[in-house]
């Protein structure tokens, strides 16, 4: 539960390989973008944890109406993630315990954004990091926000295609596996709730998406 909900009254280094097709798409702004009605003014920032991957702050803020609360908020860099597909339509998941799910999770190779680094950056240095691939053509499917009541976060999701296989070099302290499976198992798996991380159930339908349009 968000912190608009949770309480009344407080509301709130890759290989070297080949240049790579890069396929981008446009970037639009919410329609509901800047209506006043729906804005709120920061008042206040108050800082309260700094850690290796998010920070956390409490701002105040005015409201539409005139009233003032306050807001908890978790900053984030923002992460990149790869739906990895070879020619026979398979794709690539890594297995990694999750302190979120106090247990292994099946997922497409993702991870963090490093500034300065751009998403696509990020996204190629991830798929070579986890499963030992580069790719030949990258298109961009769409960014999100995961989860806008409480963080910043933007995850884009990219769809990498024409597979160089190579070694896998995990990050120190990192520990994954990595499976195999065909897009159309990934689907099932998905509508069947087998698979459940949500970048990966998104990145997964728009993938199919995007193949069923072109080639």
């Amino acid at each position: 539960m968000d912190n608009e909900q949770g309480r009344r009254g407080t509301k709130r280094e890759a290989p070297q390989h080949r240049k790579p097709k890069i396929l981008v798409g446009e970037q639009k702004a919410p329609r509901c973008a800047k209506e006043p009605l729906l804005m709120e003014e920061v008042l206040h920032v108050d800082p309260k944890f700094i850690g290796r991957i998010f920070t956390v702050e409490v701002q105040k803020v005015l409201l539409p109406d005139g009233r003032e609360t306050t807001r908890e908020v978790v900053r984030h860099p923002g992460g990149a993630c790869v739906v990895a597909l070879d020619d026979d339509r398979n794709i690539y998941l890594v297995h990694q315990y999750r302190v979120g799910t106090s247990g292994p999770l099946r997922e497409i190779p993702a991870g963090k954004l490093e500034p300065p680094e751009d998403a696509l950056t990020c996204a190629r240095r991830e798929l070579a990091e986890e499963t030992g691939f580069t790719a030949d053509r990258w298109e961009l499917l769409t960014r999100f926000h995961p989860s806008p009541g409480y963080t910043d976060e933007v995850i884009h999701i990219y769809l990498a295609r024409g597979l160089t296989k190579g070694r896998a070099r995990p990050d120190e302290g990192e520990f994954i596996a990595c499976e195999t499976i065909s897009l159309r198992q990934a689907i099932d798996e998905i509508l069947d709730g087998t698979l459940t991380d949500g970048k990966t159930c998104l990145g997964v339908m728009l993938a199919a998406a995007r193949i069923a349009q072109k080639p």
